[in-house]
């Protein structure tokens, strides 16, 4: 039997590029997903994915993970359509940009409201259902740049690091349900393949004098060649992203309760 086989998957942010190859693999391995996003044209990258599943396995529907009506609709939809939900994956997130003098206010706000509250809007919508059924996993995507040594915007990586502490109180609160509450923490992912898609409420800042890491122009260390360990393996593949989400998912996880997994290549060794 498939790992996943007729598990109900709604993906929060199921439109980024981890989504769209995180979708097939779970497709794959048996589960029927629902991605949820803010725009229609952030499904583009799963069109020909969804055409051959068909809507018996895959659905799309369009809902912003800073309203609590609306994550509350997408996982009504999921009832209807599928009538259950077993994995709740919040890969939801912006970046924002700027050093600490330079971040606008608005910037700060916006990548705590989509990061961190996000997951938890969406992981509070799906609450009462996985109660219900004393089974699921939420899967919060987390980051390096919140975890360890990594210069990234201090929103990226105040919003990433609250959501990872939130994971840890979620999985405490949550387990007695038997819902298993785990994190995801990547470094560098190679998303070349992928056309990049402006974030929704991007605001243009200053740039402090060299530039910020990630961003075009940029003048520092060479920070995001990845610093892997592993020769010749300078970043993670998103398969590879995928096949970790699919074992987070899957029941050979459910022991786990608030771990963070990491993957980053030997960038951050922690015990």
């Amino acid at each position: 039997m498939k790992r996943l086989q007729d598990k109900v998957a709604v993906f929060i942010g199921g439109g980024s590029s981890v989504g769209s190859v995180a979708c097939q693999k779970f497709l794959e391995e048996g589960a029927n997903v629902v991605l949820v996003d803010i725009d229609e044209k952030y499904f583009e990258r799963t069109k020909d994915l969804r055409a051959e599943y068909g809507e018996s396995r895959v659905l799309t529907f369009i809902g912003a993970c800073t309203s609590q009506a609306d994550m509350d609709a997408a996982m009504k939809f999921v009832i209807e359509k599928f009538g259950k939900i077993d994995i709740v994956l919040n890969i939801a997130g912006f970046h924002g940009s700027g050093w600490i003098d330079v971040i606008l206010p608005e910037q700060w706000n916006l990548a705590m409201d989509v990061t961190c509250t996000g997951a938890y809007r969406a992981t509070l919508a799906a609450m009462p259902y996985l109660k219900a059924q004393k089974s699921g996993h939420v899967i919060n995507f987390t980051s390096l740049g919140g975890r360890g040594n990594r210069m990234v915007a201090i929103s990226y990586a105040g919003s990433k690091a609250a959501c990872t502490a939130m994971t840890r109180a979620f999985a405490a609160e949550l387990a007695p349900y038997g819902i298993s509450v785990t994190a995801y923490a990547p470094g560098t992912l190679n998303t070349k393949q992928f056309e990049r898609i402006a974030e929704k409420g991007s605001i243009p800042f200053k740039m402090p004098p060299g530039g910020v890491p990630g961003m075009p122009g940029y003048k520092g260390p060479e920070l995001y060649n990845g610093q892997a360990v592993i020769p010749d393996r300078p970043v993670a593949e998103l398969t590879e992203v995928a096949a970790a989400l699919v074992y987070l998912a899957s029941d050979e996880s459910s022991y786990l309760a608030g771990d963070c997994m990491d993957m980053n290549g030997g960038i951050l060794m922690a015990t």
